[in-house]
């Protein structure tokens, strides 16, 4: 544990996923599909709009965990059971550790369960549909893609409750529609429509409510019609500049280029003798 100025510590997370772990309520499901590469993960609470509560925290990191070791893998999708993402945190699990001790812990737990999500080499898309606000709005900022249900409604309400993003949602908002309009939605905790979300730049497209799962497994299916090699490649370098100075990303990519030039996919790629564009 670390003592700060304020008076705060930072607890291990040991510590952390034991106190999570005591506020049960719903769960969080992972399903990977070795065939597809395609990973799902399910925010399981319908009874309570899937508000997570502190086992589903411990839960969803223990889930990103496995897909960091799934060599094999190409994408994942994020999504609710019954019809929204998640509506929040679970009013019984906030009502309980209302304090800023609690609140800096689970923090820090869930900041790093979200940056794990968003460093994983895999595609990530969010499912945003019916309400989608606080906690469940943070999550979805963690994915490279949202894709909105046209029933959807997104927003960052946090103000209303007096308190702002704490999982790493605002510094993540601010890099998907830019520092003005995240400041806009900060500041008003408006909630927004799926055509809204995708005017600012927030949500990739919409998809109809009724199908917006297997719709959106095919927006996705689109874009991962390569090697896994080669997709988990991409997103490395794209992640880097994230991560990195300019000129250290323009380095890294070549370190992750190589082993990729000769290799067995880009072989085979070579014995097909590829026409990229038809005559």
């Amino acid at each position: 544990m670390e003592d700060n100025s304020s008076g705060l510590i930072e607890e291990s997370f040991e510590n952390i996923r034991k106190r999570l772990s005591m506020f049960g309520g719903g769960q969080v499901s992972l399903d990977k599909n070795d065939e597809t590469g395609i990973a799902t993960i399910c925010l399981d609470h319908p009874e309570k709009r899937n508000a997570i509560s502190g086992t589903m925290m411990v839960e969803l990191r223990d889930c990103i965990e496995v897909l960091e070791n799934w060599k094999e893998g190409k994408g994942i999708i994020l999504y609710g059971k019954g019809g929204n993402l998640c509506s929040g945190g679970d009013l019984d699990f906030v009502k309980a550790n209302c304090n800023p001790q609690d609140g800096l812990s689970m923090s820090i737990w869930m900041e790093d369960a979200l940056s794990r999500l968003q460093r994983l080499p895999l595609i990530s898309v969010c499912l945003i549909q019916g309400p989608t606000l606080g906690g469940g709005a943070e999550i979805s900022v963690s994915c490279d893609f949202i894709i909105a249900a046209d029933d959807v409604k997104y927003g960052f309400v946090h103000a209303k409750m007096g308190i702002i993003p704490a999982w790493g949602g605002s510094v993540r908002l601010i890099s998907k529609v830019g520092q003005a309009k995240a400041l806009d939605m900060l500041l008003t905790a408006r909630i927004l429509t799926a055509n809204e979300c995708v005017d600012i730049g927030l949500a990739e497209t919409i998809v109809s409510s009724k199908q917006s799962l297997d719709e959106t497994m095919k927006w996705l299916t689109l874009r991962l019609q390569h090697h896994h090699s080669v997709i988990q490649a991409i997103k490395k370098v794209t992640l880097n500049t994230s991560y990195y100075t300019y000129q250290d990303a323009l380095k890294l990519e070549k370190f992750i280029f190589a082993p990729l030039w000769g290799g067995e996919v880009n072989k085979m790629a070579l014995e097909k003798n590829i026409k990229h564009v038809k005559k």
